[in-house]
């Protein structure tokens, strides 16, 4: 199973607010089958292209990084509706797969008097993903497969974000650099693969020049749903420890649910590739 975190959000990741299900795929012939690797891609010319030179260098400040705490502003809109939702929060990542990210719902009207916030809350311990529903007060707990070797985790936005690869970037999406300025590079992200055209059609990350940290991702969804998340404060060599992202206690009235492997798409409670808005 594959997974798109963070945005960090993805960044820290990517994606945000409750995990969107994926309907189940039809079964196709061998012959009708995606490919399972990445298409080749041309070799990297940091020379002569100024995109390449970027992702080695994104590459080589990204090693450098172990900790990572973000301040981040997810706005998602519903292109059929008409209707945004703002979600304010921190996500948290250590390497090599430790992460957490908490956001509460910014209200258009002041809350009633004895009415809880909307919030979302996922923890990471590099097993499990904890994930909370305060709908149904419930912590649903998601055993994780190993992560490969040399990866933050699968093929997916965490690791093109923290640790993956120039080349292995390149072949895995269509990448282009749009613009750059004084301050930010933007990057347009397009996807080769079904799985990853599943989740998104296309994307821009922008990154500060200076550092090589995300500063926001945008992505628009096959339904051409959009969501962007905005990380005006992002600081690297955060002072966190691994108990910051130990099981969590057991808040008093809710339950913890562990989900079984391999039960989570009969269920409707399968981990995300990537963190978005429920519908």
């Amino acid at each position: 199973m594959r997974y798109f975190w963070m945005t960090l959000a993805g960044m820290l990741l990517a994606g945000s607010g409750g995990y969107a299900q994926q309907p189940p795929q039809q079964q196709l012939p061998p012959q009708q089958q995606p490919p399972t690797t990445p298409p080749a891609a041309a070799p990297l010319d940091p020379a002569h292209n100024r995109l390449d030179a970027l992702l080695l260098r994104w590459e080589q400040e990204m090693t450098k990084v172990q900790t990572i705490v973000a301040y981040c502003t997810r706005t998602s809109v519903d292109k059929t509706f008409q209707v945004a939702e703002v979600y304010e929060g921190t996500a948290k990542y250590m390497k090599p797969n430790l992460a957490m990210l908490e956001m509460q719902k910014r209200e258009k009207e002041p809350q009633k008097k004895g009415k809880p916030p909307v919030f979302e809350k996922y923890i990471c311990t590099g097993t499990f993903l904890y994930e909370y529903v305060p709908h149904d007060k419930v912590i649903r707990v998601h055993e994780l497969p190993p992560p490969k070797p040399g990866q933050v985790s699968d093929d997916n936005f965490l690791s093109f974000l923290f640790g993956m690869r120039a080349e292995e970037a390149r072949r895995r999406y269509e990448l282009k650099l749009v613009k750059e300025d004084q301050w930010y590079f933007y990057i347009e992200i397009l996807p080769r693969f079904a799985a990853d055209k599943a989740d998104f059609q296309k994307a821009r990350l922008v990154l500060t020049s200076k550092t090589f940290l995300p500063r926001e991702l945008w992505f628009e969804q096959p339904n051409g749903n959009e969501v962007k998340w905005d990380m005006p404060k992002v600081e690297s060599g955060a002072d966190l420890r691994r108990t910051d992202f130990t099981s969590p206690a057991t808040p008093p009235g809710w339950n913890l649910v562990r989900v079984p492997r391999g039960s989570e798409a009969s269920q409707g409670t399968v981990p995300p590739r990537i963190v978005r808005p429920k519908p």
